[in-house]
């Protein structure tokens, strides 16, 4: 079907296609009796306005770009659907891209957004370079970070060394003292390092060593089912492990089972984040749970106020969320 253009609309009302155009955006400059004929026709004609031409001619951007990591990660989708959420309700539309954990693909997203004009950006970007969400910000596009934190940007995040503490703690009140760690290779992978260093930090408390910080290259199911055979391959073993994402925890479980062995029974897996159907996993996975829809619901409050105020300079904020342990089948404990 052929869309009904605003040309088509004013060729048949014979008016200029402008005059049909601030009909439509209900502009005081039409009159009521032209308003009223445009409406009309356009639901007659049931035409459609192009949001896309609109947010390219218009003053003002609809826009709103939002980056993530890894669409194939659970853990994003209710954090982009509290984005969503909150725009649609400030009609605004979400531009959704993925940098694959590569630099040079988050830098051709974010010049994406700036080139359709966004009115604003989220982002959970590598931290590996950040001139290009730097340019952004110097052009009048207010950017908010996820999941990470840099000087000079306004952000949502948790306290992951806090998180890591606590996961600490539950395994050594449950007799655990042969405990492991599982993160990728990732340098610039803050939160994970920021877990390690609050679960050594309780470890340390009660006297104790990380037994084995196994390493890996993907930082995803596959990378937890080869965190699974380095601990198989592993003389004593440790009889817990932390998880820097459900996703590893996941993996790694699967690899402990399909071996013929028990969780917890041989091993208490503990994850991070309680990604969606963290609960129904073969084993239902003990975890940190990450508040992703108010983080979502943040990030864009934060968003739209900076987008509101354009004019005003704001001191950028770091908004620090709490997070909590959820116990389930996977750690071998009641609480």
């Amino acid at each position: 079907m052929v869309s009904v253009t605003i040309k088509q609309i004013a060729e048949e009302l014979g008016v200029n296609p402008s005059t049909v155009s601030r009909a439509l955006a209900g502009s005081p400059r039409v009159s009521e009796d032209t308003r009223k004929r445009v409406l009309q026709l356009a639901r007659q004609l049931n035409y459609t306005p192009n949001l896309w031409a609109q947010n390219l001619v218009s003053t003002s951007s609809h826009l709103i770009g939002c980056l993530v990591l890894e669409l194939s990660n659970p853990f994003y989708v209710p954090v982009v659907r509290a984005i969503e959420s909150i725009a649609h309700q400030n009609n605004f539309m979400v531009f959704l891209g993925e940098s694959q954990r590569q630099l040079e693909m988050e830098k051709a997203v974010i010049d994406r957004f700036r080139r359709i004009r966004t009115a604003g950006v989220i982002a959970t970007p590598l931290l590996a370079e950040l001139e290009h969400l730097v340019a952004l910000e110097t052009d009048g596009v207010p950017v908010v970070l996820v999941g990470r934190s840099a000087p000079g940007f306004f952000s949502v995040n948790v306290d992951n060394q806090k998180s890591g503490n606590m996961v600490g703690k539950h395994l050594l009140r449950n007799g655990h003292r042969n405990i492991g760690y599982v993160s990728s290779s990732d340098p610039l992978n803050i939160p994970e390092q920021e877990r390690l260093k609050g679960l050594k930090s309780a470890l340390q408390d009660a006297g104790i060593l990380l037994n084995r910080h196994y390493q890996v290259d993907k930082n995803n199911l596959e990378g937890g089912q080869c965190a699974g055979q380095l601990w198989l391959s592993t003389s004593n073993r440790p009889t817990a492990i932390f998880c820097s994402n459900d996703m590893l925890a996941m993996g790694f479980i699967s690899t402990v089972l399909k071996n013929g062995l028990s969780v917890p029974g041989d091993v208490a897996v503990v994850g991070h984040d309680d990604v969606p159907f963290a609960d129904l996993f073969k084993v239902s996975l003990t975890t940190v749970a990450y508040p992703k829809d108010e983080v979502g619901v943040k990030a864009m409050d934060i968003l739209l106020q900076r987008i509101n105020n354009s004019s005003s300079h704001l001191h950028p904020i770091n908004i620090i969320l709490d997070t909590e342990l959820v116990v389930r089948d996977s750690c071998g404990a009641t609480g």
